[in-house]
């Protein structure tokens, strides 16, 4: 977490770890960080032996969605099932499963906006 804070510190105004719990097969993670826009990413993490479970959730100042990555059982017809990304007009496929990925694609959308400022 702290290479990937530093990585993309450019564009996080603060962060909060809500929960870190690691046992020897399994883990859960949750956190909080908020952008330079004031948009939020929730971030819930977790592994057991059997299986991973995670939610992307940002949302803007405001509250409202931008985009959700998880990897709920449902959406089946989704190519990248049970990966997918909630947006405003539908569900859609996604590549982006891990934290890193996620950031990655919020960086490129937070550094479009601020260099047209």
């Amino acid at each position: 977490m702290k290479d990937i804070l530093e990585k993309y510190k450019a564009i996080i105004k603060r962060h909060e770890i809500v929960a870190w719990d690691s046992e020897p097969t399994s883990y859960r993670f949750k956190a909080k960080l908020i952008f330079i826009d004031g948009s939020q990413l929730i971030v819930r993490d977790y592994f057991f032996p059997t299986g991973r479970k995670y939610s992307f959730h940002w949302q803007d100042k405001n509250g409202n969605l931008i985009t959700r990555w998880d990897n709920a059982m449902h959406w089946m017809e989704i190519d990248t099932f049970p990966h997918h990304r909630h947006e405003m007009d539908g569900v859609f496929s996604s590549k982006e499963v891990t934290l890193e990925g996620v950031m990655s694609h919020i960086y490129g959308v937070l550094k479009k906006l601020t260099s047209h400022k």
